[in-house]
């Protein structure tokens, strides 16, 4: 008996999330500016992330080789 309540509200949650759903082919021009402005600047990020990685590198390998003379 008590199984029958726990099943009621897990199959009405169930039916209420399995509603069909609508897709709008049509991005607003706004949205699409914004998503390109975005894809952007991670692309800058990425370009910044390499570079700041290329100058650890750099530094990392003369810190080496100072302390190698030690």
């Amino acid at each position: 008996m008590k199984k029958i309540y726990l099943l009621i509200p897990a199959l009405g949650l169930l039916f209420s999330c399995s509603g069909a759903k609508k897709q709008s082919s049509d991005v607003p021009e706004a949205v699409q500016q914004q998503i390109e402005i975005i894809e952007q600047k991670v692309q800058n990020l990425d370009e910044s992330i390499k570079a700041t990685e290329e100058a650890l590198k750099k530094a990392q390998s003369e810190i080496d080789s100072l302390l190698n003379d030690i």
